[in-house]
């Protein structure tokens, strides 16, 4: 077999467009696959076998390597309403954060897993998206209403300049439903190959499923 007609045969079996596509496919350098392009020499069955052993090796590594990549861990959340004020996002992103508008460019262009953390660093909430971005999944399960996540609060009035005291009107504790935008202090982000997000996010809820707010718990 000549080498063209099997590098060939890979670019279009799997879409690669270059033959430094091709040497990264079958885990070898670019010099190498055009040598053997413009080559007299057949492949022979040793060499075939060979360049199959380094493929697998590669797609190994590019596995353990490569599905998982962190965008931002532990960040600091600084709820504000968006521009429209019809809903809170995690972080203020105008003119003058030119960090946070970079670490929401980063999240508007993956896919993947994403955790919130209470005030010590206690996740509270983990969440996917495969079809959306992070920032935009995020953002709306920032202002979900979750029945399971719950905490007392004390309802004091917002208007008038006066304040009585609570021995003259006392104020009840009251369980409320609390927003993720009022409780997450911090938030981690990652990028996950589409076939690992489902069963990644499984894996987490599971470990953490006695301190999460998440509804339900996820299968494998």
């Amino acid at each position: 077999m000549r080498p063209s007609e099997l590098f060939d045969e890979l670019k279009a079996r799997h879409d690669l467009k270059t033959d430094s596509d091709v040497a990264r496919f079958i885990g070898l350098t670019p010099a190498r696959v055009s040598q053997m392009r413009f080559g007299k020499s057949n492949l022979s069955a040793r060499q075939i076998a060979s360049y199959l052993e380094k493929a697998h090796l590669h797609g190994r590594r590019e596995a353990m390597e490569l599905p998982i990549a962190p965008v931002v861990e532990m960040y600091p959340i600084e709820a504000v309403l968006s521009k429209q004020e019809r809903k809170w996002e995690p972080l203020p992103t105008g003119r003058s954060n030119t960090r946070n508008r970079e670490i929401r460019k980063h999240l508007e262009a993956a896919a993947g897993i994403y955790a919130l953390f209470d005030s010590l660093g206690c996740p509270i909430y983990v969440g996917k998206t495969e079809k959306q971005n992070l920032w935009k999944e995020m953002t709306n399960a920032f202002n979900r209403e979750r029945s399971n996540h719950q905490t007392f609060i004390v309802q004091h009035p917002t208007t008038g300049g006066s304040f009585s005291p609570a021995w003259e009107v006392p104020r009840q504790p009251v369980k409320r439903t609390a927003y993720l935008y009022n409780t997450a202090v911090f938030f981690s982000a990652y990028k996950v190959a589409p076939e690992l997000i489902p069963k990644l996010e499984a894996l987490i809820v599971r470990i953490f499923c006695n301190t999460l707010s998440n509804k339900k718990m996820e299968k494998f």
